[in-house]
């Protein structure tokens, strides 16, 4: 038996008092005990205990050998804690990229709990509206959402990102309410032109049946935040995910239209960079990010992931 085995049981023995009470808590025998103090006591060359019948009493060598061995399970007990906290207290820079949108109203307003969670933290946040190279970039994680064109990247899906059209009350007012995809070609559409369908709209109804429609308008832009800002406006109808609407929806500023006829939805994702193995600090943050987008009207979890 190792000596650190025997340390402990003989600390244990001068603690309780009794060979009988540590047998009775590693459910073994009084005699099992015995034999393991007196093997240290043969490794050492020094009787540390003084027997009797009903008790036991420690020699002056054992008053120092035990006090000694005290200071040795405390300091590896401290080692253990401080081993522990390095890997479950992770520390150290994350560089995180995102479309613009998505991260200003879902990853940022969640940092506080992630910082509270792990105060040592620190994350970079790169927001961009085209495809960023995680290499090039050193990007360690990226949320994406839409279906992924690099098969090299290791992902993980986290949720789902359900589109629809809205508009303000006062475009609608204005100009009518489209009741089927063909009825867009008579509406100004605002075009988000980072969409890789472009100013082709895709819809699925209430029967599953598959449509699509060419649309046009006054207004487009690569950017998903100037078409937020068209559509509040009241310049035409825009094809959104939800997510970047939820909170125009709740408050009344834009309403769903054509509701019975849904864009397809689009899967969300974090990738890594390829042939890198995610870090346990990458694995907390993912996980942080994903039990919070569960918690999520805008964002549905993905379904089996």
């Amino acid at each position: 038996m190792d000596r650190l085995r025997l340390i402990e049981t003989f600390v244990r023995v001068v603690e309780s008092g009794s060979f009988s009470a540590v047998a009775r808590e590693e459910r073994t025998t009084q005699s099992a005990i015995s034999k393991q103090v007196q093997a240290l006591e043969a490794q050492l060359g020094v009787r540390l205990l003084v027997r009797s019948t009903r008790q036991h009493a420690l020699t002056e060598a054992g008053q120092h050998y035990y006090e000694r061995c005290l200071q040795v399970l405390d300091t590896l007990e401290e080692a253990r804690l401080e081993v522990h906290r390095a890997e479950h207290e992770v520390s150290g820079l994350v560089r995180v990229a995102s479309a613009v949108a998505f991260g200003r109203r879902h990853i940022v307003p969640r940092l506080g709990g992630l910082y509270a969670r792990h105060p040592r933290l620190r994350v970079h946040l790169a927001l961009n509206d085209s495809f960023v190279d995680l290499v090039e970039g050193g990007i360690d994680v990226a949320f994406r959402i839409g279906e992924l064109k690099d098969s090299r990247l290791i992902a993980r899906r986290i949720g789902t990102a359900h589109r629809a059209l809205v508009a303000t009350r006062e475009y609608l007012a204005r100009h009518g309410e489209p009741k089927v995809p063909e009825d867009l070609t008579q509406h100004n559409c605002l075009v988000y032109t980072s969409l890789v369908s472009l100013d082709e709209w895709h819809f699925v109804g209430p029967g599953g049946e598959a449509r699509s429609v060419r649309v046009t308008g006054s207004f487009e832009s690569d950017n998903s935040e100037a078409i937020l800002q068209a559509t509040l406006a009241g310049y035409g109808i825009a094809y959104s995910p939800l997510w970047h609407y939820g909170d125009e929806l709740r408050a009344g500023r834009v309403r769903l239209v054509m509701p019975d006829w849904r864009p397809p939805a689009l899967p969300l994702h974090v990738v890594f960079q390829p042939a890198r193995r995610p870090s346990l600090k990458l694995k907390l943050f993912v996980d942080y990010f994903e039990a919070s987008f569960r918690q999520d009207p805008d964002i549905e979890p993905a379904l089996g992931a």
